[in-house]
């Protein structure tokens, strides 16, 4: 059942049309509801944020109040289907998980589909992250404790750099938001995918269309698109994995922190009754959501080590 604070906020966005969608809508209205969620007086309050061009990439730069150079740094990748999203739509959480964990958040601006399919998304992340990994010193962080980190779409990029070679560095960590961890679109591989493949914000017909913009016949059952199809994860640093419990995506999520565990790797898993799919965004209209991203900024905070 629908929380009810997160029931009026749906209602409130009215029922999706799919007679005429185009991506440019879907942008605007990516932006409209973040900026409606959460406004801009709302969201978390941070040291400072700075806005730089990172290996050709636009990216934001959160520092916390009292920095020190012990703390982490987590690359923080924005939702969005890899088709919509931005700085700004990212700002919600990125404040959140700076001022609550204590930690550096660098937010690139990765580019979209379809305008820019699969690898381009993954390949500015993994140029954002090597850049990192160079000049985290520069921005007040541990070189020791870099995390990768996401929601949605941005949850997959994060995962897909954890779980392969393209950085040949350890990472200390990842945190994930509903992420996407099986790009093969059976809807029969996990009983979310069907129990909630409608009428929960997030649709399954939504689902099948970022995915197969994003990827354009590339094959989903690699590990640089699904990290659920990794052969191991046992080289795996600790994670953070949180869920919406009304979420289509919500098995996939649940099943790669369980490989993560079985793996004997440390892993938080938390799963939030009564949220849907986004709505981590919506701490600025829901109770709900405040609990849920309030479990998940913590969870980084006491598995990494960060301190306010």
């Amino acid at each position: 059942m629908i929380s009810p604070d997160v029931q009026q906020v749906l209602s409130q966005l009215g029922a999706p049309s799919e007679a005429d969608w185009r991506v440019e809508d879907a942008r605007a209205e990516h932006e409209r509801n973040a900026a409606w969620f959460t406004p801009a007086s709302e969201r978390a309050n941070v040291a400072s944020v700075e806005e730089l061009r990172v290996a050709g990439v636009r990216a934001r730069v959160y520092r916390p109040h009292g920095v020190n150079s012990s703390m982490p740094t987590l690359l923080w990748l924005h939702g969005g289907g890899w088709m919509t999203g931005s700085l700004d739509t990212g700002d919600i959480i990125a404040r959140e998980v700076t001022a609550g964990a204590g930690i550096v958040v660098v937010a690139p601006e990765y580019r979209l589909a379809p305008e820019h399919r699969w690898p381009a998304a993954l390949e500015d992340a993994a140029a954002v992250l090597e850049w990192l990994f160079d000049h985290v010193d520069e921005l007040g962080g541990d070189p020791a404790a870099i995390l990768v980190g996401g929601d949605s779409a941005g949850g997959n990029l994060a995962s897909v750099l954890a779980h392969t070679d393209m950085i040949p560095r350890r990472l200390a960590g990842q945190a994930l938001i509903y992420p996407v961890m099986d790009l093969n679109l059976d809807a029969t591989a996990y009983p979310s995918r069907l129990e909630f493949a409608a009428g929960f914000h997030l649709e399954w017909v939504d689902v099948v269309r970022c995915v197969s913009t994003y990827l354009d016949g590339t094959n989903p059952d690699q590990v640089t698109v699904s990290p659920l199809r990794a052969g191991g994860f046992e080289h795996l640093s600790p994670t953070v994995v949180a869920t919406a419990d009304l979420d289509p995506l919500r098995d996939e999520g649940r099943m790669y922190a369980e490989r993560v565990r079985n793996a004997g790797v440390p892993v938080v898993y938390l799963n939030t009754r009564g949220l849907v799919h986004g709505g981590f965004d919506m701490v600025g209209v829901s109770a709900t959501a405040r609990t849920a991203l309030d479990g998940f900024v913590r969870a980084i905070r006491e598995l990494f080590g960060a301190t306010r």
